[in-house]
């Protein structure tokens, strides 16, 4: 399903020195853990200073690196993530913490986000670093954040610790049909007029990512249309792969129309790149997104993003691990935002 987000369509003010433009960027407000006390436990790893937090209300909160041991009669539910992807982190911890406030003001819970340290971040951490903390914290549940949701090892592991485990953004687990939003787009472009469209790829090892690159090629071959390697560029999910594949892409003659960007931060690369080549958006290049972040809506012109409902995400993780549910969950659909980036070939 399409639907028209509600942005005026300001495609006509569109220019080289605007198209990039965000608008002063608000801090978050603190969700129900951040306006609980809070004493934070700082760790330094591999010259990377982080924080996180055990939230339990009745008092002061410290991190699942030097807290106490989580009392007998508290079930303790992690949220894992790996440092990227912080605008859907957002979106899924803050549902979570808002759908689990009951419960941790009844006591019976404790819900904890944590970022795996920068040791763990080599390819042979991971797993020794995620067993270290199911050892030490013995949780109830836990929830994977991608790209670790993609991992067997870490579902594996969980399973050894009697861990429930849910894993987002991925199969079996809570999703939504990435492989189905991107052929959505490429459908929705053509209607539009556009036949010429180029991918900016993410990363090869997140599961997401691939699906919505097979959601590109499906549709492209459905149509006839030409999926060659030329038009498929890889990216990192960065801003700034977003920017080195837009300049590869609109080097390419014919130029693509319409470029589709495997998440929001990438496109809004693909976005700097047009404005850097005197390229107009959209009246010589649409622009989709995807994830449909905060990050589209302060872009201009706004971006055009595939809908993925996090936040309902989050919701129905916490049910799923307070209910201690073994029901299988079906994917969310996706639908596109269309916003003033996406417009007829001109």
């Amino acid at each position: 399903m399409v639907r028209r987000a509600e942005t005026p369509n300001i495609a006509g003010m569109t220019s080289p020195e605007t198209t990039v433009a965000t608008r002063p960027t608000r801090r978050r407000p603190a969700s129900s853990i951040e306006r609980a006390a809070i004493e934070p436990c700082v760790t330094e790893r591999a010259g990377m200073e982080r924080a996180a937090y055990v939230p339990d209300f009745r008092g002061p909160l410290r991190s699942p690196e030097c807290a106490d041991p989580v009392p007998a009669n508290h079930a303790l539910v992690l949220l894992v993530y790996d440092g990227s992807e912080h605008a859907i982190r957002d979106a899924v911890q803050d549902a979570m913490t808002k759908a689990m406030a009951n419960a941790v003001e009844a006591g019976t819970h404790l819900f904890a986000p944590h970022v795996l340290g920068a040791n763990a971040m080599k390819p042979d951490g991971i797993p020794a670093a995620f067993a270290r903390l199911l050892a030490r914290h013995r949780p109830a549940g836990v929830v994977l954040m991608p790209p670790l949701s993609a991992r067997e090892d870490l579902a594996d592991l969980c399973l050894r610790a009697q861990a429930r485990c849910l894993r987002v953004g991925a199969q079996p687990g809570l999703s939504c049909d990435e492989r189905g939003g991107a052929a959505l787009v490429v459908r929705r472009l053509v209607t539009l007029g556009h036949t010429r469209i180029g991918l900016v790829a993410g990363p090869e090892s997140s599961a997401g990512a691939r699906q919505r690159e097979l959601g590109y090629l499906d549709a492209m071959a459905e149509l006839g249309l030409d999926r060659g390697p030329a038009l498929i560029v890889p990216g990192d999910n960065s801003f700034e792969s977003g920017i080195a594949a837009g300049r590869l892409l609109l080097e390419i003659s014919p130029r693509p129309t319409a470029i589709l960007a495997c998440n929001d931060e990438m496109a809004a690369g693909v976005l700097h790149a047009a404005a850097q080549d005197d390229v107009p958006v959209p009246q010589a290049l649409s622009v989709v997104g995807f994830d449909d972040t905060s990050l589209a809506h302060r872009l201009l012109p706004p971006l055009a993003s595939v809908h993925v409902p996090w936040n309902r995400i989050g919701e129905e993780a916490a049910k799923w691990i307070l209910a201690e549910s073994s029901a299988s969950l079906e994917p969310f659909e996706p639908h596109l935002m269309e916003r003033a980036s996406l417009g007829p070939i001109g």
